[in-house]
């Protein structure tokens, strides 16, 4: 664990030094997993120990988004996927990275990692499962291990390269990130390069076969791959394909093994389109770019939606602070789509910015109250009630979404600034001792749980609460070496 954490630190230290202008990964879009007859090699357990660590980095090192109506969609079409697919260990830790580049990847541990630029390439969502489907293939089958067993069981070497690699292919270090890495490293790192062209077909079809049981059209993988194909060379968003190569030969196995299913016509007005709008709203670095955009398509009806466009457009007019203009935007297809969440937090939000602040508050909590435990829709009322002030409601939403989703670094700096304007320091100490625990930094997550138990009339079970969590973290510091 210390070299893998050692040579990981290295890559990072080399990637937070490059130009903002790199180009896009060089690493494969399927970085596989660990297992199967190599188990011996490395253990379930161990993979795990491995996986927990390396998310740690990933939220350390990485700009996550953490947008709920995006991680929300994202969630739940992995897990729709996961059901179906050859996966025995169905423990996923999904992680949304915020890059323009289009990749995925998978990593010890049941890591998946998405960019949001997959949805500025993918135009439909079977498009985008397609790649999912890909991705957890290459960890029912567990590639890596295999990789490990073709480089004579020196696993350790070549996991960290591994991990690395994939750090540099989400954050678009190319090339040059991965001289950071010792001669020996990368070496090995080569070698499975080479080795996984094999497994690259294998996840396929066992992809393909996954989205046709969840009652998805795998031609949507296909067509994006042969789309793709098409681009490798044109810039720098693709140079991943110089080690991820999609041969006319694949993609023709692609396409004819896809073709054997049923076709299925794609939904109009779908969530997808939703969420693909959104993507781009939020990638965007020119809100009046974004903004011309959707209203065009709207004028001229070239729209795939208009519901997504609309969507689109009132949403950049609310984060350009017209709320007018994004209520006129919206107005037309608010009440019709009453029942879609999307659509109905967006009015609920340009209602509060428009000077309804009530109204926005009441709509969004009745909204909630008809799809309880929905998480984006209790992430946007916790923003209305944080900007109105109303510290303590907005409290107690987060905590409760913190039982839920207790890995989640974001809810807990969440909680920790809410907190503090609510007057609970010993909260605020709580949710920043987690917080750090989640991204790796273990000294200070002890730290603060010592500054919670330097205040005053804190109850003798809650000392003893905070005593035990401190040995925890020492413990697993020690263990994992960090």
């Amino acid at each position: 664990m210390r070299l893998l954490k050692s040579l990981i630190a290295s890559t990072l230290t080399c990637l937070l030094t490059l130009p903002l202008t790199i180009s896009t990964a060089t690493a494969e879009i399927n970085l596989p997993s660990i297992g199967d007859s190599s188990s011996s090699i490395v253990s379930r357990q161990k993979e795990q120990e491995i996986g927990g660590v390396f998310l740690k980095m990933l939220h350390s090192q990485l700009r996550v988004e953490s947008d709920p109506e995006l991680v929300q969609y994202v969630e739940d079409l992995v897990y729709r996927l996961a059901e179906a697919s050859q996966l025995q260990d169905r423990r996923l830790s999904i992680i949304l990275i915020d890059s323009p580049y289009l990749n995925a990847f998978a990593a010890p541990g049941g890591i998946v990692g998405i960019n949001t630029g997959l949805f500025l390439y993918a135009r439909t969502e079977e498009e985008f499962a397609g790649v999912i489907a890909h991705e957890l293939a290459h960890l029912s089958q567990r590639h890596y291990a295999r990789g490990v067993e073709a480089q004579q069981r020196q696993q350790l070497p070549t996991m960290a390269a591994l991990l690395g690699s994939i750090v540099l292919a989400a954050t678009g270090a190319g090339d040059l990130g991965m001289a950071a890495l010792s001669s020996t490293v990368a070496g090995a790192q080569s070698a499975q390069l080479a080795f996984t062209r094999t497994n690259e077909q294998e996840a396929d079809r066992i992809g393909i076969l996954t989205m046709a049981r969840a009652g998805m059209d795998p031609r949507g993988m296909a067509s994006l791959f042969e789309r793709m194909s098409k681009l490798e060379g044109t810039g720098p968003q693709y140079e991943f394909l110089r080690t991820h190569p999609l041969s006319r030969n694949r993609v023709a196995d692609t396409k004819s093994r896809a073709e054997q299913y049923p076709a299925r016509p794609s939904k109009r007005d779908s969530e997808y389109d939703l969420m693909r709008n959104r993507a781009i709203t939020l990638t965007t670095q020119s809100p009046e770019t974004a903004r011309n955009r959707f209203a065009e398509e709207l004028d001229s009806g070239r729209t795939v939606s208009e519901l997504a466009t609309r969507y689109a457009l009132a949403q950049v007019q609310l984060n350009m602070q017209r709320p007018a203009d994004a209520q006129k935007t919206l107005a037309p297809v608010a009440s019709k789509q009453s029942g879609d969440i999307h659509i109905q937090i967006l009015n609920n939000r340009i209602q509060f910015a428009n000077g309804k602040r009530q109204q926005g508050i009441t709509g969004m909590r009745e909204l909630l109250k008809r799809n309880p435990g929905n998480f984006p829709i209790s992430m946007a009322l916790v923003d209305l009630l944080y900007n109105n002030g109303n510290y303590k409601e907005a409290l107690e939403v987060l905590r409760t979404e913190s039982q839920k989703r207790p890995k989640d670094p974001e809810i807990w700096y969440l909680i920790a600034e809410t907190a503090g304007l609510a007057g609970d320091i010993t909260g605020v100490h709580t949710a920043r001792s987690e917080y750090f625990f989640l991204v790796g930094n273990m000294d200070d997550s002890i730290r603060h749980l010592e500054y919670a138990l330097e205040q005053p009339k804190l109850a003798f079970s809650q000392k003893a609460a905070y005593k035990t969590r401190i040995e925890e973290i020492r413990s697993y510091k020690k263990t994992m070496k960090l």
